[in-house]
C-alpha cells in the first residue's frame, strides 16, 4: 500500500501520460528560439540544455508507466490502464477484485520505477 499523498502523485503521473506523450513529440519538433541580439544582456540561456532536461524528465516518467504496465498480464492490462487513466469501469471478463489487485501492483511498480519509494 502506498501512502495517500504518494498514491495521488503516482495516479496523476499516470493520468498525465497522454499529455506527456504529446509534449514529448512537440519538444522534439520545436526549433530553438532565435537569438535576440540584445547587447548588454546578462541573461544566459541554454535552450538546448533546457530541452534535453525536459525530455529526460518526461521520458523517465513515461518509461516508468510503460515498464510497470508490461508487468501486468496481457488479459488485465487494458482494463487496469483504462481504469487508472480514464476512470472507466473494469471489464466483466474477471472479478473486480482481480483488477483492483493488479491496479495496486501497477501503481506500486510505477512508484518504484520513479524511485519515489
Amino acid at each position: 500500500m502506498l501512502p495517500h499523498n504518494l498514491y495521488m502523485r503516482v495516479l496523476y503521473i499516470i493520468r498525465d501520460y497522454d499529455r506527456m506523450k504529446d509534449e514529448y513529440q512537440e519538444i522534439l519538433q520545436l526549433s530553438p528560439p532565435a537569438l535576440t541580439g540584445v547587447p548588454g544582456s546578462r541573461e544566459l540561456t541554454d535552450p538546448t540544455g533546457d530541452k534535453a532536461i525536459r525530455l529526460a524528465m518526461i521520458s523517465g516518467e513515461m518509461h516508468a508507466v510503460d515498464q510497470a504496465l508490461k508487468k501486468i498480464p496481457r488479459e488485465y492490462r487494458q482494463g487496469v490502464k483504462r481504469n487508472v487513466m480514464y476512470g472507466s469501469w473494469y471489464p466483466k471478463d474477471a472479478d473486480a477484485r482481480t483488477y483492483r489487485r493488479w491496479k495496486q501492483r501497477f501503481m506500486y511498480w510505477v512508484a518504484e520505477k520513479l524511485k519515489i519509494i
